[in-house]
Formats: C-alpha cells, sequence, structure tokens
C-alpha cells in the first residue's frame, strides 16, 4: 500500500521558445509595487498610461502579488521608462526589470532600484569625478555620474549619482568624511548627507522602502525614533543643467545582447531560407556560410580606459559618444537600455 501512495515527482522536457518569444522580451519591463495591499488593476493602468504617456501603444498584464507585466509598443519607449525610473504608484515604489527568457518570475531579482542620489556637504576640492565614482561604489552599483568637466565639479554644490541601490537593506543617510589634522590647523571630520530623488513612501524607524512606520517589523518603536531617518532624505528632481551623463560599461549589457540577438535572428532566418551569408570578419575565409558561433559579433560600445574609469560613453543632445568617436545614433539624450 505504501509503495503505491507513493508516486514520484513528474519531470518533463519542453519545447525552447520561438524566436517571436526573445523578440517580445526586448520590449518588455516586469514591475512590482512594494506594497502589502491588492492593488486595483484598473487604476494602476489608469495611472501609468496617465504618467508614462509613451508613443507606441502600451499593453499592462495584471498577475499576483501586484506584479505586472508592461509590453511596449516601441524600443524608444521602453528605454526612456528605465531612464526616468525610480516611478511610483500610489505613493508605492514600482521597481522594473527587464524580462529575462528562461527565468520564472520568482527567479527575477527585485531587490534592486536605480536612483538619483544627490550628495550634499561635500568641500568643494572634493567634488571630483573619481570621488563620485568612489562614494557610488561604496553605496549600491554605479549606474553613471553627472560629470560636466575633467576638473572640479562645480556646476552644482552638490555631486550627482545614478547608483542602483539594494532596497532590501535600510536606504544609506550619508557618511563621515575624514579630514586628516595637523599641530598647525584642526580640520573636523564632516557629516556628508545623501538626498534620493523621485524617493517613495519609506520607513523612517528602519529606512527601508517596502513599509512605513506604522506597520515596520525590523527595529522597536524607540530604536525607531533614534534611527535619522526622516522626510529630509527626498529631494525632487535635480534642475536640468545640460551636464553630460557618463553611463558605466556594466549597465549596457543589455543593449549589447540585444544586438547580438538581431544577428543572431537574421542570420538564422537566411540559413532556413537557404540563402548563405559570408561572414564580415577578416578571419573569413570567401564564400564561408555562417553560423550561430561564426556569426559576426557587434562592435564594442565602449571604449575602456583602465580599471579605475571603466566608462566612456556619454549622451548628450547631439547623439552617442564613445570615447573620442561620436556615432550620431539619433537626436536625442535617451540612452539605449539603462
Amino acid at each position: 500500500m505504501a509503495n503505491d501512495a507513493y508516486r514520484p515527482p513528474l519531470e518533463l522536457e519542453l519545447e525552447e521558445g520561438t524566436d517571436e518569444c526573445v523578440d517580445s522580451s526586448y520590449l518588455c519591463l516586469i514591475g512590482k509595487i512594494l506594497t502589502s495591499k491588492a492593488l486595483n488593476k484598473q487604476a494602476v493602468t489608469r495611472i501609468i498610461l496617465g504618467v508614462w504617456k509613451t508613443r507606441a501603444e502600451i499593453t499592462i498584464s495584471s498577475w499576483p502579488d501586484n506584479v505586472f507585466l508592461f509590453r511596449f509598443g516601441s524600443e524608444e519607449d521602453r528605454a526612456l521608462v528605465l531612464r526616468n525610473a525610480p516611478w511610483s504608484v500610489m505613493s508605492n515604489l514600482l521597481v522594473l526589470q527587464p524580462l529575462s527568457v528562461g527565468k520564472a518570475i520568482s527567479e527575477m531579482d527585485i531587490s534592486y532600484c536605480p536612483f538619483w542620489v544627490q550628495v550634499h556637504g561635500l568641500p568643494m576640492d572634493k567634488m571630483t569625478r573619481r570621488n563620485e565614482q568612489i562614494i557610488a561604489n561604496s553605496i549600491g552599483k554605479l549606474i553613471g555620474v553627472e560629470a560636466p568637466t575633467e576638473g572640479l565639479l562645480l556646476a552644482r554644490s552638490f555631486l550627482r549619482l545614478r547608483v542602483n541601490i539594494n532596497i532590501s537593506q535600510p536606504l544609506p543617510r550619508g557618511f563621515m568624511l575624514k579630514r586628516p589634522s595637523s599641530n598647525s590647523s584642526e580640520k573636523r571630520d564632516i557629516w556628508v548627507n545623501f538626498k534620493y530623488e523621485r524617493l517613495s513612501v519609506f520607513c523612517y524607524d528602519c529606512g527601508r522602502i517596502d513599509h512605513d512606520s506604522n506597520s515596520c517589523k525590523f527595529v522597536s518603536r524607540e530604536a525607531g525614533r533614534q534611527s535619522g531617518y526622516g522626510p529630509e532624505l527626498r529631494t525632487g528632481v535635480a534642475r536640468n543643467l545640460g551636464l553630460i551623463v557618463e553611463y558605466y560599461r556594466n549597465q549596457i549589457n543589455e543593449t549589447k545582447e540585444s544586438l547580438r540577438h538581431i544577428l543572431r535572428r537574421q542570420n538564422s532566418q537566411a540559413l532556413a531560407s537557404g540563402e548563405k551569408t559570408q561572414c564580415t570578419t577578416d578571419e573569413a575565409q570567401p564564400g564561408a556560410t555562417t553560423t550561430e558561433a561564426s556569426c559576426p559579433q557587434p562592435p564594442p560600445l565602449l571604449h575602456s580606459q583602465g580599471t579605475e574609469t571603466p566608462i566612456v560613453q556619454q549622451y548628450t543632445t547631439c547623439g552617442l559618444q564613445a570615447g573620442n568617436e561620436t556615432n550620431m545614433v539619433r537626436q536625442s539624450p535617451i540612452p539605449p537600455l539603462l
């Protein structure tokens, strides 16, 4: 009887997705609204469509646990939405992630969200591009920096960084700047504080984003009163001064993968139709047909300048600049995918 009751788990091998499925991933985003309340799909859709104002049509599908699938009609709309993140719905943070083919929703990491972080209180001699990188890497994953010049960055009274912040942890409030002292002149350490643009509701007791102080389970009320968190952590979007923003290599891998996918798909279609396409690489022999392995890869999107400055991708209103070369991809300041 016991043997009859036991059934081994069912194992299946399913078919791979079609090219159409892969193509769709570059037009989709997965979003989760961080709130314990079940939100109405119609209300969320109305808010999103009113705020995003996409040029092409967008389809919104509601899934359990306040997860939504956004399918865009154009890649430019999708890129613009990602560029302007974070977004809030009913004062709750909407975390957006690219749709990953081959992953279940439960496997997707929604613990990081990009923010523009303002760094206030720095001495003028510390307001440099290198210090922007150091600060950004200390609080999250560096995306880009506002860097108008090679020298001191004095266009604003503060530094402005684009950083992927771990929202499952308390938001960094700032840091104590150590300053050397000498016998002739004493220099005291000073507090440098952070301000987050477009910051949604967060807990003033523990500093986390996915709840407020009334439902905090991480610290006691007494400890929360001493946390140092408050509304001063939130600020509006900085005024647009037309400054160059340099985006870093690890944030454009998706764009490179998108280009590779297009090349692979075009090559597969050519092979399926019986056409022979020639590799454009110098190593290819004349008349050789391409395969996925030998398909020419897209050119690098960046020129690296060593480990200390792993950038150089600049977006201005004139187009895309890679190193000292300018590729006029579009008359728009929108980076491809961030």
